[in-house]
C-alpha cells in the first residue's frame, strides 16, 4: 500500500483494508448444515450488500441461486428444508431479529453472521451456528468482514463457490488497492472532482448490481450527497428519455456508467450507444471500466474504487465521513474525538 494508505480504525482504513478483512474472515471455521434446496440471506444496509455480491456471483458460479431479502419478512417459499443467513454487523438491527425471529418460526436452517448484540444471544439461546466478525469495525467499513464471513457460512451448508471465488480473488484485489492508494490515486481525486456539487446517478450491469448499489450508499453515508442508482442496459429502455426531457433537472446530475469489462459484445454496444446518445445532447456521462477474471473480482473492484471516490468526495466537501455512521456526514472538526484517517 502507499504511503499514506496505512489501514487504520477510520473508514479510509476500513475501506483499505478489505482483501485482509475477507482473507481474515475466510479462516474462520465453518458452520455444520445440512444441504438446503434453497437459500435466503437477509440484510440491510451493508450486510444486505454483502448478500447481493455473493448472488451476482452465484448467477455465474453457484450451483443454485441466492435470494437476497432487505426486511424482516421472509420470501414465501421459505420453509423447511431450506435456510436463511441473517447478517446484522451489530446485532440489534430490528428487522434482522424479525427475520431470525420468523425463520425459526418457519422451520428454516438459521445460521447468523455478527459482531455480537442481540442477535448472537438469541443464536446462542436457540444453538444455531454464529460466523463472528469483529467487533470493532463500523458497519459500512466492515464489508470485507461481512462478505467473507458470509461465504463461510455458505460454505458450510455445501455451497463453497463463494469462498473458493474470494480466495482466488484477493491478491488481484490487493493489486487493484496498491495501485489505487499509490499511483493511481490521481485517477479517484479526477473522479471525485467531476462528481462534485451535482446529484450523482449511478448505473451497473446486471451482474454488477450491488456494485452499483454500494456507489450511491457509500456516496450517501460518507460524503453526505444525495444519490441514487439504476441498471444497465435497462437505462436504453426508459430512463434515458427522462435525461433528454429534463433538461431543467438534469443540469445538476451526471451519469456514472459502471462498465464490466466482460460484459457481452452486445450488451457493450447498447452501453455505448446510450452514452453517446447522452454526450451528442450535452450530458456528461462519467464511466469507469472495470476487469476481471470472473464477476466477483470485478465487482470488488469497482466497489474499491467507488469507496475511495465517495471519501475523496467528503474531503473536497470538508466533511467527515468518520461521522456518516448512523447519520449525515458532519464538516470535519465536528465531530468530538475523532481523527479523520484520509
Amino acid at each position: 500500500m502507499g504511503r499514506d494508505s496505512k489501514p487504520g480504525r477510520g473508514i479510509y482504513g476500513q475501506v483499505v483494508g478489505m482483501p485482509e478483512q475477507i482473507e481474515e474472515a475466510l479462516r474462520a471455521e465453518r458452520p455444520s448444515l445440512p444441504r438446503p434446496r434453497r437459500i435466503c440471506i437477509c440484510g440491510m444496509g451493508t450486510s444486505a450488500l454483502a448478500g447481493e455480491i455473493a448472488s451476482d456471483y452465484a448467477d455465474e458460479a453457484c450451483a443454485a441461486p441466492l435470494h437476497v431479502q432487505r426486511g424482516p419478512d421472509l420470501p414465501g417459499w421459505a420453509g423447511p428444508g431450506d435456510a436463511a443467513v441473517v447478517i446484522s454487523y451489530s446485532g440489534d438491527t430490528e428487522e434482522m431479529l424479525l427475520a431470525y425471529g420468523e425463520a425459526a418460526s418457519r422451520g428454516c436452517a438459521a445460521a447468523c453472521v455478527t459482531s455480537g448484540g442481540r442477535l448472537m444471544e438469541m443464536c446462542a439461546r436457540d444453538g444455531a451456528p454464529v460466523v463472528a466478525v469483529p467487533d470493532d469495525l463500523s458497519s459500512r467499513g466492515s464489508f470485507g468482514s461481512l462478505l467473507g464471513s458470509l461465504a463461510v457460512a455458505l460454505d458450510g451448508m455445501g455451497e463453497p463457490g463463494t469462498a473458493e471465488g474470494l480466495e482466488s480473488t484477493v491478491p488481484a484485489l490487493k493489486a487493484h488497492r496498491d495501485r489505487l492508494v499509490g499511483e493511481g490515486r490521481g485517477e479517484v481525486e479526477r473522479f471525485a472532482r467531476a462528481i462534485r456539487g451535482r446529484i450523482p446517478v449511478v448505473y451497473g450491469l446486471g451482474n454488477m448490481r450491488s456494485s452499483a448499489v454500494r456507489w450511491k450508499t457509500q456516496i450517501n453515508e460518507n460524503s453526505g450527497f444525495v444519490s441514487s442508482f439504476g441498471y444497465l442496459p435497462e437505462f436504453a429502455h426508459n430512463e434515458i428519455v427522462g435525461w433528454m426531457g429534463d433538461s431543467a433537472r438534469v443540469s445538476d446530475c451526471v451519469p456514472i456508467f459502471l462498465c464490466d469489462g466482460g460484459a457481452s459484445g452486445y450488451v457493450k454496444t447498447i452501453v455505448e450507444a446510450s452514452r453517446d446518445t447522452l454526450e451528442e445532447n450535452g450530458i456528461e456521462v462519467l464511466s469507469y471500466r472495470v476487469d476481471g477474471g470472473s464477476n466477483l473480482e470485478r465487482n470488488l473492484k469497482c466497489m474499491l474504487f467507488g469507496d475511495l471516490v465517495s471519501i475523496e468526495l467528503a474531503r473536497l466537501r470538508m466533511t467527515d465521513p468518520d461521522a456518516g455512521e448512523g447519520g449525515a456526514a458532519r464538516p470535519a472538526g465536528e465531530r468530538r474525538g475523532h481523527t479523520n484517517s484520509f
